[in-house]
C-alpha cells in the first residue's frame, strides 16, 4: 500500500487537488497536459490534440479554446502567457505535409515578416529549429519553424511579446533565452498514417 504512485493524470485528479496554476485551473488547457507534475520547473508537458508533437507549456499559460482548430494533418492553437511586466501571445500551426526539402517555402508561410529576418538554425536530432527575432512598430518577438528531419511535418510559430510597463524595454537577452529554452522543448513525432483522422 505504501508504494502506490500518486495519481498525476490531470483528468483523474479531483478539482480541489489540482495545482493552483493558470494552466492547470483552465479546463481546456488542462486537457492537453499529461501530468499535474511539472516536467521542469515552471513547465508542464503538453501533447498536441492530434498527437503529432510535444512541448513544454509554461504554467502561467492558457490555450484559447476559440483559437483552436484541427483537421486531417493540421492543428492550430493560440496561447496566452502572463508575466508580471509583460505578456506573450503565441500562435502555433502544425502542418503534416511540410517537407524539409522545401525549407524556403515553409519559412515563407510565417508571413511577410520573414523578409528581413536572418534565421538561426539549431539541430536537435529528429527536429531542426529555425528562429529569428523581429521588431515592427510596437511588436517585438520571435518567429520560428520546427521541421521533422526524419519524416514530413513542420510547426510554424509566432511569438509576440507585449510590454505592460511602457517605460521598460521589452527587448532583452533573458526573453530570447526564455524563448529558445521553450523552442528546444518541441519534439515532433514520426508520422503514422494509420492513426491519422
Amino acid at each position: 500500500m505504501g508504494n502506490e504512485k500518486p495519481i498525476t493524470d490531470p483528468e483523474k485528479v479531483s478539482a480541489e487537488d489540482l495545482p493552483d496554476t493558470r494552466a492547470m485551473q483552465d479546463e481546456f488547457t488542462r486537457s492537453f497536459l499529461k501530468s499535474t507534475e511539472e516536467v521542469e520547473e515552471g513547465y508542464y508537458l503538453f501533447v498536441s490534440g492530434i498527437d503529432r508533437y510535444e512541448m513544454y507549456l509554461p504554467i502561467t499559460s492558457i490555450i484559447d479554446e476559440r483559437g483552436y482548430s484541427t483537421n486531417k494533418g493540421f492543428e492550430q492553437l493560440a496561447i496566452g502567457i502572463e508575466h508580471s511586466s509583460y505578456n506573450i501571445g503565441i500562435t502555433i500551426e502544425y502542418i503534416s505535409h511540410l517537407k524539409k526539402d522545401n525549407l524556403e517555402t515553409n519559412l515563407s508561410l510565417l508571413g511577410s515578416i520573414t523578409e528581413n529576418i536572418d534565421f538561426k538554425k539549431v539541430n536537435q536530432g529528429i527536429n531542426d529549429l529555425y528562429y529569428g527575432n523581429f521588431i515592427r512598430e510596437e511588436d517585438f518577438g520571435f518567429i520560428a519553424y520546427v521541421q521533422n528531419t526524419k519524416d514530413t511535418g513542420g510547426i510554424l510559430i509566432s511569438y509576440y511579446i507585449e510590454c505592460i510597463e511602457s517605460d521598460v524595454s521589452c527587448e532583452d537577452k533573458s526573453k530570447e533565452d526564455e524563448f529558445l529554452k521553450w523552442l528546444k522543448s518541441f519534439k515532433l513525432k514520426e508520422e503514422n498514417t494509420e492513426d491519422e483522422i
